[in-house]
């Protein structure tokens, strides 16, 4: 089974439901990634060529079914990295899953949630005071719920701020002025068992709502806020058939309403978790155009299209990148 386009904590559960301090700073890695390997995942750095990789947290325990560490984001200053992680669990359970922050070294580790809902997906706003994330509840059933939290950077003063709905509410991306969240919503349809996702737009008070695209996800904000990058299956240009045929995601960008969509990517593989170049010039992604069956790697474009070059070639899987 492939990672999905949605965070990874949730691959296994769509499968079955429907089939602090600035030490240890590195300037040269610019890249925060989840590394997959044999269904555990761990977070790494990496600069931009992809080389000088490090592993930062830690490696699979003997006979561990958790689902380890994924969604790492850098905090705006680059002191800090947030993820989502199963801490010391070997069971693969939702209830594990929490927020924790760490030095760029993987030192200084906190536990920012602690209950026993998942917590996941978590993105710094442009101040580095708060977070927005996701939190779930009944992941394990037909109609799973996540719905959207914002909390201190310190783990205090947690508030919902829009409910999921009978939805999950996934990859929120707080916007550079601090004034909107882009999400992935994914509804279930009854009696389909097929999962729709689509990106919405929110105001950071929790107000106004609203879609911008349909069959798309992984929304991430260009540095100046003007534009919106998605991936999207609105092509159907490919299909994965791992548990069911579902078409692959190409990289888009858009305005922040959902206007004047500008397609980047062209290829029969899945194209998916955008992330822009600090500069707002390019694009990085994840592609497994490389190995269609058995490993993931990072791509990068530029914002304005054209021909995509890989920049990592290993026999893992590379995923979820954050480029600061």
């Amino acid at each position: 089974m492939t990672p999905s386009r949605i965070p990874l904590l949730l691959v296994l559960l769509l499968v079955a439901g429907c089939g602090g301090g600035g030490s240890g700073s590195a300037a040269s890695q610019s890249f925060v990634l989840t590394v997959n390997d044999d269904n555990w995942n761990e977070i790494w750095v990496m600069d931009e060529s992809g080389k000088d990789r490090k592993q930062l947290t830690k490696s699979k325990p003997i006979e561990s079914e958790a689902a380890g560490n994924t969604s790492p984001t850098w905090s705006p200053d680059r002191h800090r990295i947030a993820y989502t992680g199963t801490g010391d669990a070997v069971l693969q359970d939702p209830t594990f899953e929490e927020i924790y922050a760490m030095d760029p070294d993987g030192s200084h580790v906190d536990q920012l949630t602690k209950n026993n809902v998942p917590d996941f997906s978590p993105d710094w706003s442009d101040d580095g005071k708060r977070f927005v994330f996701s939190r779930g509840e009944g992941l394990l059933t037909e109609a799973p719920t996540a719905s959207l939290y914002t909390m201190d950077a310190d783990g205090s003063d947690q508030k919902e701020l829009y409910r999921g709905k009978g939805a999950l509410l996934v990859t929120p991306d707080w916007s550079p002025d601090g004034k909107r969240v882009a999400f992935t919503r994914v509804a279930y349809p009854a009696n389909s068992g097929v999962p729709i996702p689509s990106v919405w737009v929110i105001n950071s008070d929790g107000s106004g709502a609203h879609k911008i695209a349909d069959h798309a996800s992984d929304p991430a904000w260009a540095p100046d806020g003007q534009h919106i990058a998605i991936a999207t299956g609105r092509d159907r240009f490919g299909k994965t058939c791992f548990g069911g045929c579902s078409p692959n995601d190409e990289i888009y960008v858009v305005d922040p309403n959902g206007a004047d969509p500008k397609r980047l990517t062209k290829d029969e593989a899945e194209d998916s978790a955008p992330t822009w170049s600090p500069d707002g010039t390019q694009i990085a992604f994840v592609s497994d155009r490389a190995n269609r069956e058995s490993a993931n790697d990072i791509f990068i474009v530029d914002a304005t299209g054209g021909e995509a070059k890989p920049i990592t070639a290993n026999d893992v899987w590379d995923l979820e990148p954050d480029w600061k």
